[in-house]
């Protein structure tokens, strides 16, 4: 409970400072309300850290007040506190508990080997938490001086030439530093990917592992896609232009003024550095936005690695979500491991509200059966790929999702075997995921099954799970 709350507080946050956004469009946002929420949520780490009573006095203080009923605010973010507050009131409660309850394990004998992997899953964590925290910091650096760069360019022109020289030299060397990082988190995850195999194997969990690595890496293509496309931007740069400016300016260095006022290509010089300006500024969303699709891909590689800790007696994660947001997530994450696959999508999302859902074991079901559905492709030809998603509640207390393809579809007999662990029509399959995924509805206390008219036909796979209304309670 403690570990999966502290991973959920800044996604909570996060959706808070979200809503508030949404709910004062065209105004500007409630700031002083995301900074509370952000007080809050930096308290709590700290104090996940080193708890103390006069520490938790306080974040439970500030959380009263924070949640306060005010009749002003939009109901929203009213749920949106709440889920975020009742996350910190967890961390509050638990951690003592879980100090307490660690100490007590590290005198019993027989627990040293549970403390040496559950040491080594926590460093792994903090080390993924601190490398985030870098990351940003590097981004944040690599925006403020971009932006700092473009203003000193347009005010004072005439005499930067230099400092634009060693702003440029800085910033090829943040690009260089910024595709290095990218190709080091990739092999970080690698790294972590096999210290897990390991561990499993040496506990004797060897079927969990093979489920692990298959989810795992369906999400690895996808985050290796996204690397590659972080740094074929950053090659193509177009602050390369700031350096033809600036030689341009150095072949005008005596007569720069005249240059600038006179000259009709360097009265065009000011214009070009404004459009180069906006035109590395939209470089740099693109690569935030894609970016912020890896840290998501990252995210779901942490949690297909959390939840296969239910085996060992950990309980799932359930949460509010949005269907239609899962299957958006879903979809990205098997359009980007499938090299770009010319398919076209159909989705039919039936309008339903926020439901409590294990969603990454959800996750991990719907990006198998797409990655499947793309692979039954193979032999049919471009303009003739169509995948089908249909999520509906057919009656209350049930949803239904529905993957379907008009593929390569299934022989009568591969039905009968097709959850089997081991079992595959493909030379390069393993059969891992449809059985994992079959044992991950089953865990949520569904059922997924399979039809097919047979090769040639295509292919659909139905997942029914009980349900249970955000608003209604778990």
């Amino acid at each position: 409970m403690l570990r999966n709350s502290l991973a959920f507080l800044p996604t909570a946050a996060g959706d808070v400072a979200a809503l508030a956004n949404e709910t004062e469009s065209g105004r500007q946002a409630p700031s002083d309300r995301i900074d509370q929420v952000n007080a809050v949520l930096l308290a709590s780490l700290v104090y996940s850290q080193s708890p103390t009573d006069d520490k938790a006095s306080q974040i439970d203080s500030d959380l009263r007040r924070l949640v306060a009923h005010d009749p002003a605010r939009p109901a929203a973010i009213e749920e949106g506190l709440l889920i975020f507050a009742a996350h910190v009131r967890t961390v509050l409660r638990e951690q003592p508990f879980v100090d307490n309850l660690l100490k007590g394990i590290s005198a019993v004998p027989v627990a040293a080997r549970i403390d040496d992997l559950d040491n080594l899953l926590d460093k792994e964590q903090q080390d993924n938490a601190l490398d985030d925290r870098q990351y940003r910091h590097y981004l944040l650096v690599f925006a403020a001086a971009m932006a700092g760069l473009l203003l000193y360019v347009a005010v004072g022109l005439i005499r930067s030439h230099a400092v634009i020289n060693r702003v440029n030299r800085a910033l090829v060397e943040a690009n260089a530093a910024l595709e290095h990082r990218v190709e080091e988190r990739t092999r970080e995850l690698r790294v972590a990917q096999d210290k897990l195999v390991a561990s499993a194997r040496q506990a004797g969990m060897a079927e969990i592992a093979t489920n692990v690595l298959h989810n795992v890496g369906n999400v690895l293509n996808s985050v290796n896609i996204s690397t590659g496309l972080v740094g074929a931007r950053l090659h193509a740069s177009k602050a390369k232009g700031l350096a033809r400016a600036v030689g341009l300016m150095d072949e005008h260095a005596d007569d720069l003024a005249d240059f600038l006022t006179v000259d009709a290509k360097g009265r065009l010089l000011p214009g070009y550095l404004r459009g180069l300006s906006e035109a590395i500024e939209t470089e740099q969303r693109g690569m935030l936005e894609e970016l912020a699709t890896l840290g998501k891909s990252v995210d779901h590689i942490k949690e297909i690695v959390a939840t296969q800790q239910s085996y060992a007696g950990a309980s799932s994660l359930v949460e509010a979500a949005r269907v239609e947001d899962l299957v958006d997530d879903a979809l990205r994450i098997s359009a980007s491991s499938a090299n770009r696959q010319i398919v076209e999508v159909v989705k039919h999302i039936a309008d339903m509200p926020n439901v409590w859902l294990d969603r990454h074991r959800l996750m991990q079901i719907l990006v198998n059966l797409l990655s499947n559905a793309r692979r039954a492709f193979d032999t049919v030809p471009d303009g003739n790929r169509r995948i089908t998603i249909q999520a509906e509640s057919p009656q209350e207390g049930t949803l239904r999702i529905c993957v379907s393809d008009n593929g390569a579809g299934i022989a009568a007999d591969h039905l009968e075997r097709i959850f089997s662990h081991g079992f595959t029509t493909r030379k390069d399959g393993h059969g891992f995921g449809l059985h994992s995924c079959v044992i991950a509805a089953q865990e949520m206390g569904g059922t997924l099954g399979a039809q097919s008219e047979g090769p040639g036909r295509g292919a659909a796979f139905t997942l029914m799970l009980p349900m249970k209304l955000a608003g209604a309670g778990r």
